[in-house]
């Protein structure tokens, strides 16, 4: 009986031991599942970060008013943070951020130090005061966010950005000169008259822009009288009181006009047009808007050095998502070419949305 007792005891031990190690497998194997479960789908995109699926960009302007900046730019980089959560699942955020107008510098200063403490993950930047604004970039570096900036660059600072998405502003003052020559041989209009320029405000580049113009127009017409750069502080109603002093003081001599960019072009159309000499002179300008498209259209400027403003901001802001996500870079400037738009060619399907990036607008 003893015996048995013994017997049966160390059965039943056998039978405790065997069923503690299955419990404690089955424990561990139930423990490592989920590590198995959370390992990325081979369906996923192949550039999705597995531990971040966010991406906060600030869109700093130097104003929400104009067409350039707070529109054609602004569509630009909004269209690439849709193909951003289309394509690649990543739900990247837009914020825009800017002054009303061009001149609130010191406004859009204190904006841009503003989103800076903000820490976003990226910044689309467009400027127009380098010096002063280089700085700043470099404080975004150093707090760790990423900048790429569209249509103008920054002094001194490269290694404080990703890349510079630009039109080249002296190269569209040599295609402005020699669309200018063409026009006017093509209206029989003499090569030894007056030629007036106008521009917004000083700013290094842009003066590049119309030294480049005027060199370049001196170069193929030895005979021209080209006028001192009259500036209009980027208000149209100067801008066109501008243009129509010059058309009352020099008259006949007139052979044409270089806006520098869009308020010096919708100056240039305003006056042209009120003083009925459209086809008494060759008259050209950089950029578009509402009002220059009109007077393409209607024959009160002849050619637009039409800028990629869209190009730009979409680019650097594909950019920032292939950077943060691939540490994918560009080289460190990337030159959109600007087109020259006429009567003409306006309507074709390239130069329509280059002319007016509203067209390309999308909603999410």
């Amino acid at each position: 009986m003893k015996i048995t007792r013994r017997i049966f005891r160390g059965f039943t031990i056998f039978l405790l031991s065997t069923l503690m190690v299955t419990l404690i497998s089955f424990g561990l194997t139930s423990c490592s599942a989920p590590k198995s479960s959370s390992a990325p789908s081979s369906e996923q995109p192949a550039t999705q970060s597995p531990s971040k699926k966010t991406l906060d960009i600030a869109l700093v302007i130097p104003s929400t008013e104009s067409q350039y900046w707070g529109q054609y730019i602004a569509i630009g980089a909004q269209n690439a943070c849709l193909d951003i959560k289309e394509k690649y699942g990543i739900d990247a955020k837009l914020t825009v951020y800017g002054p009303t107008a061009e001149a609130e510098t010191d406004k859009f200063l204190n904006i841009l130090e503003g989103v800076i403490s903000k820490k976003p993950d990226a910044i689309v930047l467009g400027n127009l005061i380098p010096d002063s604004t280089a700085p700043l970039v470099e404080q975004a570096a150093k707090a760790g966010i990423y900048v790429n900036l569209v249509s103008l660059g920054i002094t001194d600072k490269e290694n404080s950005y990703g890349t510079l998405y630009y039109c080249d502003q002296p190269e569209q003052g040599k295609l402005a000169a020699e669309a200018f020559v063409k026009l006017l041989e093509k209206k029989g209009l003499p090569k030894n008259g007056v030629v007036g320029v106008h521009m917004s405000v000083v700013v290094p580049i842009l003066e590049e822009k119309i030294k480049n113009f005027k060199d370049r127009l001196k170069e193929l017409l030895p005979d021209v009288q080209i006028l001192d750069t009259v500036y209009n502080e980027n208000d149209v109603n100067k801008a066109q009181a501008n243009v129509e002093n010059q058309i009352s003081t020099y008259g006949d001599k007139l052979i044409g006009f270089f806006g520098g960019n869009n308020i010096s072009g919708d100056g240039i159309c305003l006056a042209v047009k009120n003083a009925g000499i459209a086809n008494k002179i060759v008259s050209v300008a950089v950029d578009s808007d509402d009002l220059e498209i009109e007077a393409l259209r209607a024959g009160n400027i002849d050619a637009l050095i039409v800028q990629t403003p869209y190009a730009q901001a979409y680019q650097a802001t594909m950019n920032c998502y292939e950077y943060l996500f691939n540490k994918k870079s560009d080289p460190k400037g990337v030159n959109i070419s600007a087109k020259v738009v006429t009567k003409e060619n306006m309507d074709q399907e390239e130069y329509k949305t280059l002319l007016n990036p509203l067209l390309l607008k999308r909603t999410p």
